[in-house]
């Protein structure tokens, strides 16, 4: 062989010696090259995250909404039944109760509270629908719409494991808030008053910080589950190894998401609700002869108001879902280079 013609021969490192050079591979050609995608494959900025969560309900409203109808109308079914399995049993209570306007009042604010906390227990729907909706954020990398049937297929094997991460987490919620307002039932039954007010809002406060903290560290677990398999107990290991970098980073869009997205559903719905209380007002006046009128308006009208709280409640966890996943993708770009992997697999399409 002719060791000079470096056009037809090359060196075996190896063995050092000279060979034919091996055919070169075929062309592939021209290519068209891989599609933007509606979210870009680098890690993204504060407000940047915030914008994709917004971007991505829109882009996958069959996925992302949808989802969050039929978890929420499970949901309020389920709060229902209980409420009304409550009411039931203990109506002799409330009728007692009516009668009496201080205890009235103060029950209405004990309600009140309950409600902040229930909607704060609910925060463990939100792992069943960020794994639900991270199917369809790994598609949007590359422009690809994925709707719910197809993410619920894609899910095979991995919907228990959802579930049980859903209720494992609202395990957790509940369970540091009966925790924490023990000692408060302890204090009443001293008849140690004081003691009670002031521990009941040193609890608050804790629990407040303890769930933050808690949901947050864990605010993966759907997600890695749902993208990566994981079981649940390697989905919290995997949850908790990425938010350990970036915390207060996370916090702050997480928590200023879900502040803007329900203060955005209010300004939506409040004029709603406005125009229904004073359609209601109007109807009420003009049917005072007929009962049977103004409690078909009045049901008209719980049925309407009950129907826009529901459909804001999906709609501000569904934007919610997106963003967890987002910031799940984000985390994985700025820790472990998975923008590189997505391009280098946008390519190969």
């Amino acid at each position: 062989m002719g060791q000079t013609n470096a056009w037809t021969s090359e060196v075996d490192w190896h063995t050092g010696r000279w060979q034919r050079r091996s055919p070169s591979p075929p062309s592939r050609g021209w290519q068209p090259p891989p599609p933007r995608g509606l979210l870009p494959k680098r890690p993204l900025t504060f407000i940047e995250a915030l914008d994709s969560g917004f971007r991505l309900l829109r882009f996958v409203p069959t996925l992302s909404i949808g989802s969050s109808l039929i978890v929420f109308s499970l949901w309020s079914l389920l709060l229902a039944a209980i409420g009304a399995l409550i009411a039931v049993q203990f109506l002799p209570f409330f009728n007692d109760l009516s009668g009496n306007e201080d205890a009235a009042s103060g029950f209405i604010a004990l309600a009140q509270l309950g409600s902040v906390a229930l909607s704060l227990l609910s925060l463990g729907l939100a792992h069943l629908l960020s794994g639900i909706i991270a199917t369809g954020t790994r598609a949007s990398f590359g422009a690809r719409r994925t709707t719910l049937s197809m993410a619920w297929k894609s899910l095979s094997g991995r919907r228990l494991r959802l579930i049980l991460a859903t209720l494992l987490m609202s395990g957790i919620n509940l369970g540091l808030l009966l925790a924490l307002t023990a000692p408060t039932l302890l204090f009443l039954g001293a008849d140690s008053a004081i003691l009670a007010l002031v521990w009941a809002a040193l609890a608050a406060l804790l629990w407040f910080v303890a769930l933050i903290w808690v949901n947050l560290r864990l605010a993966f677990l759907g997600s890695a589950i749902a993208v990566e398999d994981l079981s649940v107990r390697a989905g919290i290991r995997r949850s908790w190894k990425l938010t350990g970098r970036g915390f207060w980073r996370m916090l702050g869009q997480l928590a200023l998401g879900y502040f803007l997205s329900n203060q955005l559903v209010q300004l939506i719905i409040t004029p709603i609700v406005f125009i229904i209380s004073v359609l209601l007002g109007v109807g009420m006046t003009t049917t005072t002869e007929s009962t049977t009128a103004q409690a078909a308006i009045a049901i008209v009208s719980v049925g309407l108001l009950l129907a826009l709280t529901l459909i804001s409640s999906a709609v501000l966890f569904a934007y919610f879902a997106c963003l967890v996943t987002v910031c799940f993708f984000d985390q994985q770009m700025r820790s472990e280079g998975l923008d590189l992997v997505l391009i280098r697999a946008e390519e190969d399409r």
